[in-house]
């Protein structure tokens, strides 16, 4: 007893022959010769041939009053290049895809390396102006202990007035000096914050300590 065959089996022995026929058929003719081809009923006839139709496995034409049905050895070869070339296009957004995807996690690799950079620059930045305010301080307190020293009382009775006035244009000279070059810092550090005044005004309340006033470092008085 010959083995069963699937429905599988019967389209392949269904497409088989109408591809060794090599011509059109219709449904009336196909109901008398797929029977003994594909071991079915002849009512099952229109059920396989629509589903090899639906799966583009055979062709199918209205002409006339009628249906007529065919498969030739070069439909399946177009379908098969249509299919390849479906696959091409597929891989090739894939790589697309691939490659766009690759070129914004470099752009976003570079930026966050710039905004470090960045950083790092802006932390020297404040440990030079925090330098600075600790040296221009020392300044100011070397100045008021001068001036308090000139003052009657202040103990320095002892020294000549043209000195005293020697010491405190010279200690003034060095605060102005100081001053001019935190100005200095104060510009570089508004380039780097691209004019954020925000990001300055922090650094700045930081660095300054009890001489910051709105806008920057307290006037010498």
């Amino acid at each position: 007893m010959p083995p069963k065959l699937s429905k599988s089996d019967k389209q392949d022995l269904i497409v088989a022959h109408l591809r060794a026929t090599g011509t059109c058929h219709t449904l009336k003719d196909l109901e008398k010769s797929l029977p003994s081809v594909a071991s079915i009923n002849s009512i099952q006839v229109k059920e396989y041939i629509q589903a090899l139709t639906d799966e583009n496995r055979i062709r199918a034409e209205k002409i006339g009053s009628g249906n007529w049905y065919w498969s030739f050895g070069s439909d399946e070869r177009i379908q098969r290049e249509r299919q390849l070339g479906r696959v091409k296009t597929e891989v090739e957004q894939a790589r697309q895809s691939r490659s766009d995807a690759a070129a914004a996690l470099a752009t976003e690799t570079t930026r966050r390396e710039q905004e470090a950079d960045s950083g790092r620059e802006r932390e020297s930045e404040r440990m030079v102006l925090q330098e600075q305010r600790a040296e221009l301080q020392a300044a100011v307190d070397r100045l008021r202990a001068a001036t308090t020293a000139a003052q009657p009382g202040g103990g320095g009775v002892n020294k000549g007035v043209l000195q005293l006035r020697a010491e405190l244009a010279g200690f003034r000279q060095q605060a102005i000096q100081w001053t001019d070059n935190i100005y200095i810092l104060e510009e570089y550090l508004r380039r780097l914050a691209s004019g954020d005044r925000e990001i300055v005004s922090a650094v700045q309340r930081e660095c300054y300590g009890d001489e910051y006033v709105d806008g920057g470092l307290r006037e010498l008085s």
